[in-house]
């Protein structure tokens, strides 16, 4: 998390530059006083800047959640924070504190916004497919030609391979990336790198 912490500090989004201030060891709260993963926000005092805190006590011990609430947040700078400088009060959360949240449709298009942003970030779908292929191989699992938004005519997972096996290839890609198993499984499917989709 440290190097995506240090590389992103200064950013230039669409020719505007913007300052990241990132807080990373302190509890983190919404506006209910309830605990968040992670919070982007901007204050018209500081021009040009983001602040983003990431809930240091609730990621502690785990660097993959660490590290996805971070990329998280680093989406909202970049898609939501230009726009919102010399606002007040603009807010765009890791995590959604109340289900009435999930009615304002801003916040939610922002949220699968950040979310995919985090995820191909973290887990882009050349380098995922071609660590998927090496493993496949290592375990002799098959593999078919089929549609899929991973590296261009390389063949995905072919279904009715043993599940055991497949799980494996799923956390071998985990560590890879140093995500969670979770985490490789919603970029495959995203990617549509296994035929058929995983079974859950």
């Amino acid at each position: 998390m440290g190097r995506l912490v240090g590389r992103s500090a200064e950013t230039l989004v669409n020719g505007r530059p913007v300052r990241v201030a990132w807080e990373l060891a302190q509890p983190v709260h919404d506006d209910a006083g309830l605990s968040v993963l992670g919070v982007c926000e901007t204050d018209p005092e500081m021009p040009g800047t983001a602040l983003v805190s990431v809930n240091g006590p609730m990621v502690a011990g785990r660097p993959e959640l660490a590290l996805s609430t971070a990329a998280h947040e680093l989406g909202h700078v970049l898609f939501d924070v230009p726009s919102a400088l010399g606002e007040a009060g603009r807010r765009f959360r890791a995590v959604t504190a109340l289900p009435e949240a999930l009615l304002d449709r801003h916040a939610v298009l922002s949220e699968r916004r950040a979310n995919e942003f985090m995820g191909a970030l973290l887990v882009p779908p050349v380098p995922l497919h071609l660590q998927m292929l090496a493993h496949a191989r290592d375990e002799g699992l098959r593999t078919v030609h089929a549609a899929h938004h991973g590296r261009q005519g390389s063949r995905v997972l072919a279904r009715g391979n043993p599940r055991e096996a497949v799980e494996g290839v799923v956390a071998a890609l985990a560590g890879d990336f140093g995500v969670s198993d979770g985490f490789i499984r919603v970029r495959l499917e995203r990617y549509r790198l296994v035929q058929g989709g995983l079974v859950s």
